[in-house]
């Protein structure tokens, strides 16, 4: 029999942008351009099954490496709160086996000419098959990307 373990944790993750609140939010709200930035990386495949940035209704995107058995996170928004606030419950599941459980807190504040976000992550990670040290560190590899997106798109407008 397979020993269940459950580690809860808080992760906090936070950057600033040159870029107008509107313009960051916007990016955590349309499929299109959220696929851009939050891509697990090289080798890695990112495909929605629904995709509906409305309260109360549910995401639904599979990810992981090519040809190879896909996670499935399930995200459904409990509020939004346009260039404030985005607060969701998420669940990742691997091989039919949930493995993360957890509310999202995403919050945008203008400072001077820029964004502040601050990302918190509540949850509990099972079975050893996912870590809060593990969400950290895709949480600053998808902001660091969200970053490199936001410039491009400053850049294109000017």
């Amino acid at each position: 029999m397979k020993t269940s373990k459950a580690e809860h944790a808080t992760v906090i993750v936070e950057r600033t942008y040159a870029a107008p609140p509107h313009l960051v939010f916007a990016a955590w709200s349309d499929r299109d351009v959220l696929a851009t930035w939050s891509a697990p990386g090289d080798g890695w495949e990112l495909a929605w099954r629904a995709f509906d940035f409305t309260v109360g209704h549910t995401d639904i995107c599979t990810f992981g490496a090519i040809d190879a058995e896909p996670y499935i996170n399930t995200t459904r928004y409990e509020e939004i709160k346009p260039n404030q606030r985005i607060v969701y419950t998420s669940t990742i599941s691997y091989m039919g086996d949930l493995i993360f459980a957890g509310v999202v807190t995403v919050e945008f504040s203008a400072v001077d000419d820029a964004t502040r976000v601050v990302m918190t992550e509540s949850g509990v990670y099972l079975d050893g098959s996912d870590s809060a040290l593990g969400h950290e560190d895709g949480w600053a590899a998808m902001l660091d990307s969200l970053g490199d997106y936001l410039m491009r798109r400053l850049r294109r407008a000017a």
